[in-house]
């Protein structure tokens, strides 16, 4: 299992497509779990969690994706 972040045009955009897609591994996942106040990756669950605007700003920095701020983020566990 690994963490994933995915990225979509807020709402109300009509167009609802994948816009950013990233598994988060090895060093990324501790520095995501960090981020997200999550001790484990089983407390990310097995939904998708929308990602805050400032958690947002940490994400981009530290995937150096300074656009996905424009976008609305989601973390999940992926198997």
């Amino acid at each position: 299992m690994y963490l994933q972040i995915t990225g979509f045009l807020p709402e109300p955009d009509p167009d609802d497509s994948l816009k950013f897609k990233r598994a988060l591994g090895g060093d990324l996942e501790a520095d995501a779990l960090g981020i997200m106040d999550w001790k484990a990756l089983e407390e990310a669950g097995g939904w998708e969690t929308e990602v805050t605007p400032d958690q947002a700003k940490l994400f981009a920095k530290l995937l150096d994706e300074p656009q996905i701020v424009e976008l609305t983020l989601f973390i999940g566990c992926v198997a």
